[in-house]
């Protein structure tokens, strides 16, 4: 049987099997090569990843629990699509949890912990790919998350934190100046940590959210507004 999925060319796969295939999944979700919708057989992926069943299944589990891919009882796995309700939803979320998250952050963050994230924001400047720039701002915010030292909110915002990478793609679609204006954001917020300023902190991480949040958004109604023209 010849794999039916628009999977991008498969790297070696250096870690354990099903951390690999969880991996190189959310990338191609991300990326869009696995655009919403599509239909996630684990025979045909298992075929084409080279690999055994059982970390397909165990992979696709993963990403459910994440919210990038939703287990259907008659179509199995799907790859989730975005919706304004949900945007709004995890946004809502998020502004809340976030300033609770850095205000103690900011007085727990280790001097290590600020130059990665640091570290990470000039690489974010200097990253051409969209993709890659995705996966370093994931990082620079997990880096952040983890200063404060309540676990249990730091794992809340790390699942929200798969999904809103998808609206964090969808920001960029019609906005270039999007993540230009993230990243002055990000060195703004690395400002703050290192000057111990939690209200200021706080208020670059809403400003930062809410400026994704209408970038997605603008780019959802638009969507919205194409399927309805095309009926």
């Amino acid at each position: 049987m010849t794999a039916k999925l628009p999977l991008p060319p498969v790297q070696g796969m250096a870690r354990t099997t099903q951390a690999s295939v969880t991996h190189y999944l959310r990338q191609a979700i991300l990326s869009g090569d696995l655009p919403p919708g599509t239909r996630l057989v684990q025979a045909e992926l298992a075929e084409a990843l080279k690999v055994s069943v059982t970390p397909i299944r165990e992979a696709l589990r993963e990403l459910s629990t994440g919210g990038l891919i939703d287990l259907d009882a008659f179509r199995g796995a799907v790859v989730h699509t975005p919706t304004l309700h949900e945007l709004e939803e995890i946004f809502e979320i998020r502004v809340v949890l976030l300033p609770l998250n850095i205000r103690q952050g900011v007085q727990e963050i280790t001097p290590e912990a600020l130059e990665r994230a640091a570290v990470l924001a000039k690489q974010m400047e200097k990253e051409p790919d969209q993709l890659t720039w995705v996966g370093l701002n994931r990082q620079f915010h997990e880096v952040l998350y983890q200063a404060h030292p309540n676990q249990r909110l730091q794992q809340i915002l790390q699942q929200l934190a798969d999904v809103a990478d998808l609206y964090i793609n969808l920001s960029f679609a019609d906005n270039p100046l999007q993540r230009s204006s993230a990243d002055r954001e990000h060195n703004l917020l690395v400002e703050a940590y290192r000057q111990r300023d939690s209200d200021q902190a706080a208020a670059i991480a809403v400003d930062h959210i809410n400026s994704t949040l209408e970038a997605a958004r603008s780019v959802l109604h638009g969507h919205r507004g194409d399927r309805h023209r095309s009926r």
